[in-house]
C-alpha cells in the first residue's frame, strides 16, 4: 500500500463521544491522500471503543495504536513514530478541523521555502460546539506566552536555516502542520514534560531553530473549551505548585538547548526569569500567608530584570495594606486556608535560575 502524504495524529484520553466528531472532521478533509492515526493514551472504555470502531470501519485510512506511557508528549511522539506521511497534522481528541485545513496548510508549506511549521487561526467554541465563544484567534494566548514569545525571539537566528525571530509564534497545537522527518530530527516532544503542560511550546522552539513558521490567516480549527470533567482531570494531575515546577522545568530544558553562556543569551534568560517570577508571584500573594514569599518572588524578578517597570510596580503594591491585594493584583478573592504543600521558601529560591546563579 502506498504511503499517504499527510498523517493526521489524534491523541485521546477521556473525550468520550466528542472523539467521534473529531475523527469525522479528519475523515471529511478535501485532501484525500491522508491517513488518521488514533493514539490511545490509556483511554476509558467508551473513548477507546469509539476509536477502535473507526479503525475497523476504515482499515485503509484509520489506524489505532496504544501508548501506555501516560502523557501528552509520549502520546504525540507515538503518533509521530507511527505516521507514514511526509507531513503530520496534529489534532487533539476533542478539537475539530475545517474540511480544507490539510489542503490549505499543505499549499502554504510547499509555497514557503525554508518553512518548518504551518499553523492557522482558530475559533474557540463551547464544549457542545454550538457556540463560538471567540472567532478568528490569531495571536499567541494567554498573554504570559505572548510576552515569553517576544523575549525568546531574540534567541534566533541560531545556525544555518534557522528562523530569524520575526515569524516565531506559539500556535494552538491542534493547528500545527509540519514535516515528519523534521520533527523527528528535532527530537519530537520532550517526554520529561509528561503528563502535560508546556511540551508544545518547547517543541515549537526546537522546530523554529530549523526554519520559519507560517500562519494561514483563516480559522481552520475549532478548539473546544474544556469540559468540567476534563478540567478536574487536569487539576488532579497538577496544581499550581506543580505548574510552577513544570514551568521551571521548561526554563531548564530551554537553557539546555539554547543557553550558550554568552552575554546576549544570559540577558535573554534573565529577562525571561524576571517575567515568570513576576507572573508566578501572584499565586503566593493570593494567600493571606503568602505575602512574604510573593514579595521575595518580586525581589528576585527585579534582580533578574531591573528594567521591568511592572515588577517594580508590583513590588511597591505589596507594601500597601494586605486587604487591598485582591484588587491590586487582580485575583478577585482570597484563596482560603494555608499555602499548599510545596509552596515554600526553598521553591521560591530555586526556580528560574540564571547561568550565573547556577555556576
Amino acid at each position: 500500500m502506498a504511503s499517504p502524504e499527510i498523517s493526521v495524529v489524534i491523541t485521546f484520553f477521556r473525550e468520550g463521544e466528542l472523539l467521534r466528531e473529531t475523527i469525522e472532521s479528519a475523515l471529511a478533509q478535501s485532501f484525500d491522500n491522508r491517513e488518521v492515526v488514533l493514539v490511545d493514551n490509556n483511554a476509558d472504555p467508551l473513548t477507546r471503543g469509539i476509536a477502535q470502531g473507526y479503525a475497523e470501519r476504515y482499515p485503509g485510512t484509520v489506524r489505532y495504536v496504544l501508548e501506555p506511557i501516560q502523557g501528552v508528549a509520549a502520546s504525540k511522539n507515538r503518533g509521530l513514530r507511527e505516521s507514514r506521511g511526509r507531513f503530520v497534522a496534529i489534532l487533539d481528541g476533542d478539537d475539530l478541523m475545517a474540511p480544507d485545513r490539510l489542503s490549505l496548510q499543505r499549499e502554504a508549506f510547499l509555497g514557503t521555502p525554508g518553512a518548518s511549521l504551518v499553523s492557522t487561526w482558530y475559533d474557540r467554541v463551547s464544549m457542545d460546539n454550538k457556540t463560538v465563544v471567540r472567532a478568528n484567534v490569531s495571536e499567541t494566548e494567554p498573554s504570559i506566552w505572548f510576552d515569553t514569545q517576544e523575549i525568546l525571539r531574540d534567541l534566533f537566528p541560531r545556525g544555518a536555516g534557522s528562523g530569524k525571530g520575526e515569524t516565531l509564534h506559539f500556535p494552538l497545537i491542534s493547528t500545527a502542520f509540519f514535516e515528519r522527518e523534521t520533527a523527528l530530527a528535532a527530537g519530537g516532544f520532550e517526554n520529561r514534560f509528561n503528563p502535560r503542560w508546556f511540551e508544545d511550546i518547547e517543541f515549537f522552539l526546537r522546530m523554529y531553530a530549523r526554519g520559519e513558521f507560517v500562519k494561514v490567516p483563516r480559522s481552520l480549527v475549532r478548539y473546544r473549551i474544556s469540559s468540567p470533567e476534563a478540567m478536574e482531570i487536569k487539576k488532579k494531575q497538577m496544581d499550581w505548585v506543580g505548574l510552577l515546577r513544570q514551568r521551571d522545568l521548561f526554563f531548564r530544558i530551554l537553557r539546555e538547548h539554547f543557553d550558550d553562556r554568552t552575554p546576549e543569551t544570559e540577558e535573554i534568560f534573565r529577562r525571561l526569569a524576571g517575567l515568570w517570577l513576576r507572573h508566578e508571584s501572584v499565586n503566593f500573594l493570593r494567600y493571606r500567608t503568602g505575602r512574604e514569599l510573593g514579595r521575595r518572588m518580586l525581589e528576585r524578578a527585579i534582580r533578574a530584570d531591573s528594567s521591568s517597570v511592572d515588577a517594580w510596580k508590583m513590588w511597591g503594591k505589596t507594601r500597601l495594606p494586605q486587604f487591598l491585594y485582591p484588587s491590586l493584583f487582580w485575583f478577585g478573592s482570597w484563596m482560603e486556608g494555608p499555602l499548599p504543600a510545596g509552596a515554600t521558601r526553598e521553591l521560591v529560591e530555586s526556580v528560574f535560575l540564571s547561568a550565573r546563579e547556577t555556576a
